[in-house]
């Protein structure tokens, strides 16, 4: 999932920023705006691959718990096995840790899509204003 985003971030970075001509810079901006629509699709998409970690998080969580509510063992067994309440901590510390390394991860990816956002707004105001002034509006 993680790839994915950044293999298409790389794809929609990769652009020629050289317009000689009207033509040139109308196709620039064309792109500029194709390219922010592929940016603000895959914003919603990291929104809810974000959202859907966290509900996933907390159904694992209740899960755990109740795995382990279920394991109530005594005395001779509990020494034996090992404390139910240990093995749950370690579970959901290391559960919690995973899940909040990938929406970390995923919150850095959203950053840099609304960076490149900014970017792409900011190439294109100079090829407007240019065309503007060719045009003499």
């Amino acid at each position: 999932m993680i790839d994915y985003y950044y293999k298409t971030i790389g794809e929609l970075v990769e652009i020629n920023v050289e317009a000689n001509s009207i033509a040139e810079s109308r196709r620039l901006i064309s792109e500029i705006n194709e390219r922010e629509n592929i940016l603000m699709k895959l914003r919603e998409e990291v929104r809810r691959d974000i959202r859907s970690l966290e509900s996933n998080f907390l159904k694992e969580k209740a899960r755990l718990r109740t795995k382990y509510s279920m394991k109530q063992n005594s005395g001779l067994a509990s020494i034996i096995m090992g404390s139910p309440k240990k093995k749950l901590i370690k579970e959901l510390k290391s559960l919690e840790s995973k899940s909040n390394r990938d929406i970390e991860e995923l919150k850095h990816i959203r950053c840099v899509i609304d960076d490149l956002l900014i970017q792409f707004n900011d190439l294109r105001e100079p090829l407007n204003s240019s065309m503007r002034a060719r045009f003499g509006n």
